[in-house]
């Protein structure tokens, strides 16, 4: 029994062209026929085309593909526990990206959460922040992994004096000079509350307004703001913030 392209690409469901390809690659050969000269594929050539499938379903060049039988079973075990370890090495980044994922669609949730419930004591979460310079090329690696980290240091009483950081945990913070720190945790009660800020010239925020409804119930202090997220909104562009303040 033998088969025109056309039959065998609609019972792989794959194209003519893959078909044609794999053939120009010698991963197939199928006989031309006498006086068509059209590719004719017997019982056997529909075994090999499962075969390829299914290493190609494995992640396997053509190239490995076609000198597969020609490796020794030591040799295949070699090749599939390489092709295991790459897997789990894709795993893992994988893995990686779902919770990078997750956790932009957490800082939306907060973003929501904070407009719905503004105001609110909470426990702050970080305990350490130090100095951020775009420059430092470690500390920016450790922003593109988590822009969570990025924070900015202010005082209610001199707002104006704004310094970058990123939060890094406790533990790490004993790598860093002293001098870097430029906040610890020392106890402390904080409300919390979305902050805005347009990316446009000069960049206006809408903190100094929230700083002012709070003092009219509490004293402040200290000012921390963690980045949420960058979006649109009315038509204009802004950085998103969650925003603990000292309450004393």
């Amino acid at each position: 029994m033998e088969f025109q392209i056309g039959e065998i690409s609609h019972f792989f469901d794959i194209p003519a062209s893959t078909l044609r390809y794999w053939e120009e690659m010698q991963v197939l050969s199928p006989n031309k026929g006498e006086t068509s000269h059209y590719r004719e594929y017997a019982v056997e050539d529909l075994m090999t085309i499962s075969d390829v499938i299914f290493y190609k379903n494995l992640g396997f060049q053509l190239k490995q593909i076609r000198e597969m039988k020609s490796n020794t079973p030591k040799q295949q075990a070699n090749l599939f526990e390489q092709k295991l370890s790459e897997l789990e090495q894709e795993q893992e980044l994988l893995k990686l990206r779902m919770k990078k994922l997750q956790r932009h669609i957490e800082a939306v949730k907060t973003l929501e959460k904070l407009r719905q419930t503004p105001y609110q004591e909470t426990e702050i979460d970080t305990e350490c922040i130090v100095s951020f310079e775009l420059i430092e090329q470690e500390k920016l690696l450790q922003y593109i992994e988590d822009p969570y980290l990025y924070s900015r240091v202010q005082h209610t009483d001199t707002l104006q004096q704004e310094q970058r950081g990123l939060t890094v945990l406790p533990d790490a913070s004993n790598v860093f000079d002293e001098s870097h720190i430029i906040w610890r945790k020392h106890g402390g009660r904080y409300m919390t509350f979305l902050m805005k800020e347009e990316v446009a010239e000069n960049y206006p925020n809408d903190l100094q307004k929230h700083i002012e409804y709070l003092q009219q119930y509490h004293k402040t202090g200290d000012v921390i703001s963690r980045f949420l997220l960058c979006a649109q909104e009315d038509g204009k562009v802004y950085d998103f913030y969650k925003t603990f303040v000292e309450i004393c």
